[in-house]
């Protein structure tokens, strides 16, 4: 059974739980329920393998989660695979008080059960019937079993006539008798945790029958807690208000969203309707607070908080401990996959306004931290309460520090009204809000709100209002004009003119921008940004060792762990650049402290996976770089502040032409032609460099050497060494560029391990051996650089055949098909490959040729197509004379879409907090 099917049937299983019904299961024969096999979620595959060993010893399985866990689907998929025909027991609270009533329903469903009423006419029958075979038995819901029923269940499990698998919420909450089997010497207990990422992804596409963008797996993942029947209500709501859409054919969250909906305020007041009054109202204060420290949360909740951590539905999180007294620190959070998005959609305004006035008479503002206070003061603005001017001004900075931009607007959405002591507030306040609407995908507004400021306005206030005019809305000139130089300027208008030409890609002094790193006038987003530009211009100048080295150096200090996230994604602006300079991939990344700080930063998600696809590209890993760049454009089609969607879709017809997909290559082309020029910014060469081979293949030799020369002038006027260097490697790969030579030679210009493999390609093509070319592979094969390790051999290979050493050619060539396994599909004018064309081949050499690129030997296809073998090599050669190849190891079977991979590198890199 899919998990979507499963899902839909949680309903019908509310139903049967009230009335204590029992299912009785034939894998082959069903009345009214079919039951098939379901894909196991990827973090109880391990679970369940121990489940199925646990079995065979016949002792009893307990399975431990909350509802809506998938707790009932997990003990369905171990069911199946035990025994295909069991009795699925739900336990019924109305009924938990009636002796044998969960015993009657059982004696209903075993063939010659009792026909008795009395409780020893139940107890014989069940024992006759499961006399000569053991019955399996699926006891869900267990802690609303009556007494005497346990004691009967528990009685024939110790004498074999019937096995138990017994799911419940908690083993304290079970009956006794049940709850003494624990002492069973086969008892084996699973405890089902949290979703995992992966496992969000499979489910989501379940339910929403499709793929789904990572960043939507990870935004709805954060809101769920992990809980899986929140998962679903949560895409199921987001689905039906249009926030969840379908984008590039993936599913795709705007992230503005925030839950809301009729189905998850449902469910939640569901889940919390049998609460008592005071364990709901400490949920309820805990969602306005969000976490608290528990002596505070001691002191406005008084016991309640410990009634609410008894009953599991908040979360008692150890933080520290002092050495000398041993006094512990410890937090409350909410629990159970509750988040306070999903309790605060559950309770109205009226309530809301009463949690305040509770918050206010007990604590003082200064108890809270500072992401808790921006929390209560919006809630405060929201029911039109007064807020004094320090603690907003505070609360606005935490907020904007933490890159939380929903919350900043919140904050300043009464801006008009808000009575401030100095123009110097106001512009503070001014100057958030315009970076929040601008972050958020507003530029238009955020300028506006700016442009009465303008002319008497500080540094910070220009340059913000330069930064939306450029970034945003690609206005280069109007960007310059608000930073024109006027008299009695500070030093920070030069600096942030300076940057913004950077940014730009406009030859500027990088010795200038230096030194505005370090100036103190600046703010120190300001300061983190010259930075960022100067180790970008490094790497493009050949110096990405340099670059990368200050950049881990900075990132790795004690200094750096305090700085705000705000700071810390100008910074990480940088890494693709330099990432690209050294031909780094995925894999090399979580070797440096990039991946937390991704998270910490909380930087934008379009961006991230943009970077994912990219390190794909640098291994040759064409697929899976195509699937992470259209979940990008999906997402960036929903909201692009940064004008990223461009230079994504530069990288998506380069991947594409890799795959010889032309039609999408020709797609993402007009695509990236058609966003604005500052797409990218300074890092948009990279991008640009990578669309040679997609405008040759599509529009010819001569256009493409036009893009070639024109892209290494604007290079080489910048002195980007390293950039003339990968426009030459994309040149000879896609077969621009005959001769190696001048791209060696670029090479001994640049730093990094890349460069210097590269300096070697000249002497290894000219006189190739195995022992030269063979070390020069092996250095691309340990920077993860597949394809480039394979184009060198395959090139290598062919220059071996043409000076007549074939035992060489033949070595190389092997080499080659081995290194491009990994790489489906993927082909380039270097690596030599051929895909079976069937405009160029007649009906038997195409028939022919698809039957040998799938790996069969010429008897294989001889006796498929009823030819001699003799007549299939025939085929084949003239094939090979037609496709440009010699040997059928060159030749790429047909293409089977996949994006296999990609959540992986998503959930490395991607598991970036959804802030309250």
């Amino acid at each position: 059974m899919s998990l979507l099917h499963t899902l839909k049937t949680t309903r019908v299983e509310r139903e049967r739980y009230l009335t204590g019904s029992t299912w009785e299961f034939d894998i082959n024969k069903m009345p009214g329920f079919q039951m098939e096999r379901r894909e196991v979620l990827p973090s109880r595959v391990k679970a369940l393998n121990t489940a199925l060993t646990a079995a065979r010893t016949g002792g009893p399985i307990f399975i431990i989660g909350e509802v809506g866990t998938g707790r009932t689907t997990f003990s369905l998929q171990l069911m199946d695979r035990i025994e295909s025909n069991f009795i699925w027991i739900i336990g019924s609270q109305a009924l938990s008080s009636v002796p044998f009533s969960t015993l009657s329903v059982l004696a209903t469903q075993l063939p010659h059960g009792s026909t008795g009423t009395s409780p020893t006419e139940l107890v014989t029958g069940i024992g006759r019937a499961t006399s000569n075979r053991t019955q399996w038995i699926f006891l869900d819901q267990a802690e609303y079993v009556d007494q005497q029923s346990a004691a009967v269940l528990k009685q024939f499990a110790t004498a074999g006539n019937i096995r138990l698998v017994v799911a419940t919420t908690a083993v304290h909450a079970m009956p006794s008798e049940l709850r003494s089997m624990i002492s069973s010497p086969n008892f084996m207990r699973m405890e089902l945790g949290p979703l995992t990422y992966d496992d969000a992804g499979v489910m989501l596409s379940e339910v929403l029958g499709g793929e789904v963008n990572s960043s939507a797996v990870t935004s709805l993942l954060e809101f769920s807690g992990g809980h899986a029947l929140h998962l679903r209500e949560l895409a199921l709501d987001a689905q039906s208000t249009g926030a969840l859409s379908k984008q590039q054919d993936y599913w795709t969250l705007n992230r503005s969203w925030t839950p809301h909906g009729k189905r998850t305020t449902d469910l939640i007041n569901a889940r919390l309707s049998n609460q008592p009054e005071d364990v709901r109202e400490a949920l309820e204060l805990l969602a306005v607070t969000g976490p608290l420290p528990l002596p505070i949360a001691r002191k406005l909740m008084g016991q309640s908080i410990y009634d609410a951590i008894d009953a599991g539905l908040v979360r008692l999180d150890f933080v520290s401990e002092n050495p000398v007294t041993g006094e512990r620190t410890e937090h409350v959070r909410l629990g159970a996959g509750l988040s306070s998005q999903l309790v605060f959609s559950s309770f109205d305004s009226s309530t809301l306004r009463r949690h305040i006035n509770t918050i206010d008479e007990k604590l003082s503002w200064e108890l809270f931290d500072a992401e808790s206070r921006s929390r209560f003061t919006r809630h405060r603005l929201d029911m039109g309460l007064t807020v004094p001017i320090r603690e907003l001004l505070s609360d606005v900075e935490q907020s904007t520090s933490a890159r939380q931009f929903p919350q900043v607007i919140a904050l300043t959405d009464l801006l008009d009204q808000q009575r401030v002591d100095s123009p110097d507030q106001l512009e503070s306040l001014l100057i958030a809000r315009a970076d929040a609407l601008y972050e958020l995908g507003k530029p238009e507004a955020a300028l506006a709100l700016l442009q009465d400021h303008l002319p008497t306005g500080s540094p910070e206030i220009r340059f913000i209002a330069a930064k939306i005019a450029y970034a945003s809305l690609g206005r280069l000139e109007l960007a310059e004009q608000i930073l024109e130089p006027r008299p009695g300027d500070p030093p920070g208008i030069a600096a942030y003119l300076l940057l913004i030409r950077s940014r730009a890609n406009k030859v500027v002094d990088i010795a200038s921008l230096r030194q505005y790193a370090s100036m103190p006038e600046l703010r120190s987003e300001g300061r983190a940004s010259c930075l960022a530009h100067v180790l970008i211009e490094k790497s493009h100048s050949g110096s990405a060792e340099e670059a990368m080295a200050e950049y881990v150096r900075i990132s790795s200090s004690p200094e750096w762990k305090t700085e705000s996230a705000s700071v810390r994604s100008e910074l990480l602006f940088a890494f693709p650049a330099m990432a690209f300079a050294l031909g780094m991939n995925p894999a090399q990344f979580a070797q440096l402290t990039v991946g937390d700080n991704l998270k910490e930063a909380n930087v934008d998600h379009g961006n991230v996976i943009v970077g994912i696809g990219m390190g794909y590209l640098e291994s040759g890993m064409a697929s899976q770089a195509l699937a992470a760049l259209e979940q990008a454009i999906g997402l960036l089609s929903v909201g692009d502040p940064y004008l990223v969607k461009g230079f994504a879709a530069a990288f998506a017809a380069y991947a594409a032409s890799l795959l010889g997909d032309r039609a999408k290559a020709s797609y993402y082309l007009d695509m990236s032609r058609a966003e604005p020029e500052v797409s990218g910014q300074i890092l948009r060469p990279i991008a640009e460099r990578s669309l040679l081979s997609v405008v040759l293949d599509l529009e010819g030799e001569q256009a493409a050497e036009d893009l070639l020369h024109k892209l290494l002038a604007e290079a080489e006027s910048f002195g980007r060494k390293n950039l003339v260097m990968r426009l030459l490697l994309e040149a000879w790969q896609c077969g621009l560029l005959a001769d190696a030579s001048r791209l060696s030679e670029a090479a001994l210009q640049v730093q990094g391990p890349l460069a210097a493999t590269l300096a070697g390609y000249q002497t290894a093509l000219e006189d190739p051996a195995e022992l030269n070319v063979g070390q020069l592979v092996q250095a691309h094969i340990e920077g993860g650089q597949l394809l480039l390790a394979a184009q060198l051999a395959a090139s290598a290979s062919e220059r071996a055949r043409v000076l007549g050493r074939r035992t060489v050619a033949s070595h190389l060539l092997g080499l080659s098909v081995d290194i491009a396994q990994p790489l489906e599909h993927v082909n380039t004018s270097a690596l030599g490959r051929a895909r079976v064309d069937e405009s160029l081949l007649t009906a038997r050499e195409y028939a022919t040729c698809i039957r040998a690129a799938s790996g069969a030997s010429n008897h294989e296809i001889s006796q498929e197509l009823f030819l001699s073998p003799r007549t299939v090599e025939g085929h084949l050669q003239r094939s090979y004379a037609k496709l440009g190849i010699t040997d059928r190891r060159q030749l790429l079977a047909e293409r089977v879409a996949t994006d296999a991979g990609v959540l992986q590198a998503a959930e490395d890199t991607l598991a970036l907090p959804v802030f309250e």
